[in-house]
């Protein structure tokens, strides 16, 4: 298993755990340190709230649980938080605590091997996962075989297409063993290749959104 380091796991990590809770203060470092707008993250977690009763959502990589915000505390659903970094899954158990969410579980696990069984999500979530791992198209097909057929995907990731400061971050961090981040359409071509119809990724420069829904065939 090729684990890559995580910054935010670290000892950096608590300060990213306190803005990320904060969207206004995440969106002025989101601006200043990467040059993008993180607003499409946040604006995207409205589906959370509409899985039906009985129904699973899985959330890998979790890192402290910043989708947890959008999960109701009588949400009668399944709730599998999924990271590879202890330290951010401890974060998850505390966030999960402070915001009464029992229906969540937190699970150690890689985003490209996960032991979830096929077919097992109405939703699965990915927020910026995909930059972080050396085999984003692997992560992309275990997306594909843990949703059910007609199951929706929603997750964010930065892009090769970035502008200049977030390039020259990552060509940074690629000296320390990170990952450059995916071009736009290579996101795309994975998302079909794992079955999911009519993928998009949103038009904004260096951080979107994409999202698409499984084939029922």
């Amino acid at each position: 298993m090729n684990r890559t380091p995580n910054i935010c796991a670290g000892p950096f990590g608590g300060l990213y755990n306190f803005y990320i809770e904060r969207e206004w203060l995440m969106g002025l470092v989101g601006r200043a340190v990467w040059g993008i707008d993180t607003s499409v993250l946040y604006a995207s977690m409205g589906p959370i709230g509409e899985v039906r009763s009985g129904g699973t959502i899985i959330d890998a990589p979790c890192g402290g649980g910043v989708a947890f915000r959008a999960l109701r505390p009588d949400q009668d659903v399944r709730y599998l938080a999924a990271d590879i970094s202890e330290k951010m899954l401890v974060r998850a158990r505390a966030r999960a605590k402070l915001r009464s969410l029992n229906q969540v579980e937190v699970v150690d696990a890689d985003m490209t091997a996960l032991p979830f069984a096929d077919g097992q999500a109405d939703l699965f979530l990915s927020y910026s996962g995909l930059h972080m791992v050396h085999d984003p198209a692997r992560a992309i097909e275990e997306i594909g075989r843990c949703l059910k057929p007609g199951g929706a995907v929603i997750g964010t990731t930065f892009l090769a297409e970035g502008g200049g400061r977030g390039q020259r971050m990552f060509k940074l961090g690629s000296f320390r063993g990170h990952p450059l981040p995916p071009e736009r359409e290579q996101v795309i071509s994975w998302l079909r290749e794992a079955g999911i119809l009519e993928p998009t990724i949103g038009p904004e420069i260096g951080f979107a959104v994409f999202s698409g829904r499984k084939s029922t065939g």
